[in-house]
């Protein structure tokens, strides 16, 4: 009832306004709708959410662009465990509609998405021609008016390639194509915060090191960035290295988090990554994680699995442990 009064009192007004008074309420309206809407932002080594406040990622990677139909419910159910951001999985083929999807079920849960590009020759690749033709393709063009629609804005993080990029030629290669990329995006209008894996596998914090960090922030017209390390293998094996590793990155002063990371049971190299370490190091530190993953791996990575369930909670040990445990999602996400 209030509102049909509130309806018919603005239009009385209207009726009596002169038509230069009615153009001028019309141009106020336009002009709201062309305000950007809010988004994550980055001051400083700092992650904030829309409204300004501090954002520390306590989130699930979801492997949703491997079967989109069967993930799909996986939303709901990561969201019920306290994560705070959800890492969606996008691939070669992943259609608009189907990210479209994803995101309305995110944002219908107020849960943040950080968008990644998957795929098996771009993850620990150096194909530079590749990743630029698949930029273009798909972040600029195919998905391009789905990720830009205002209702998304406020949830999204932009993560352009996973673990892309090769240290051997000294980065050369990994800074030159992502300059280019970051600078494509920002023409494209994207405003969200635009992450960066780590080259190597996304293991080398050398990539954000001596400045390289910093240089990347600075390369994006917007300084909105977020550089990403992925915790596996050797340079991740010891409680030694992921403090130092952590302490390396800090003092770089860009904003980062950990993207990805391991499990004391698995062991690819011959090195395990001691994951419980790892989360208090993260809590301690103030430094923002997403594991992996939900559902959806095999072999002898099926122990990264948090679920036996896309759409219900049936935690595995290491589910258990990471949304239960002393340092995990609810105990200590925000």
């Amino acid at each position: 009832m209030a509102v049909k009064h509130w309806i018919k009192a603005l239009a009385a007004v209207c009726l009596t306004l002169t038509v230069s008074g009615c153009t001028t309420l019309q141009s106020a309206l336009d002009a709201l709708h062309k305000t950007p809407a809010p988004v994550f932002h980055t001051e400083g080594s700092e992650i904030l959410r829309p409204d300004g406040t501090a954002f520390i990622a306590r989130g699930i990677n979801l492997q949703y662009g491997d079967n989109p139909k069967a993930a799909l419910p996986a939303i709901k159910a990561i969201s019920s465990t306290g994560a705070n951001i959800i890492r969606l999985q996008l691939r070669r083929n992943t259609s608009a509609k189907d990210l479209k999807k994803a995101l309305d079920r995110a944002v219908a849960l107020k849960l943040p998405v950080m968008v990644f590009y998957w795929e098996s020759d771009i993850t620990c690749g150096t194909d530079s021609a590749r990743l630029r033709r698949d930029t273009g393709d798909l972040w600029l063009r195919r998905w391009a008016d789905v990720l830009s629609e205002r209702k998304y804005q406020p949830y999204l993080m932009l993560n352009i390639a996973n673990e892309w990029g090769s240290s051997k030629d000294n980065y050369a290669s990994y800074m030159a194509t992502y300059t280019d990329l970051i600078r494509a995006m920002r023409a494209r209008g994207y405003r969200a915060p635009i992450v960066i894996d780590a080259a190597d596998c996304g293991q080398a914090t050398g990539s954000f090191l001596e400045g390289r960090g910093k240089t990347l922030q600075a390369l994006d017209p917007l300084h909105n960035l977020i550089v990403s390390v992925h915790a596996y293998n050797k340079p991740w094996n010891s409680p030694e290295m992921i403090d130092r590793n952590i302490a390396d990155l800090k003092s770089e002063g860009v904003p980062f988090l950990l993207g990805e990371f391991g499990d004391q049971e698995l062991a690819e190299d011959g090195s395990a990554v001691d994951h419980l370490h790892l989360m208090q190091a993260a809590q301690e530190t103030g430094t923002g994680w997403i594991t992996w993953s939900w559902k959806g791996n095999g072999g002898v990575t099926k122990v990264l699995d948090m679920s036996e369930s896309y759409g219900k909670v049936k935690l595995t040990r290491r589910g258990q442990e990471i949304v239960d445990g002393p340092y995990g999602l609810r105990a200590t996400a925000r």
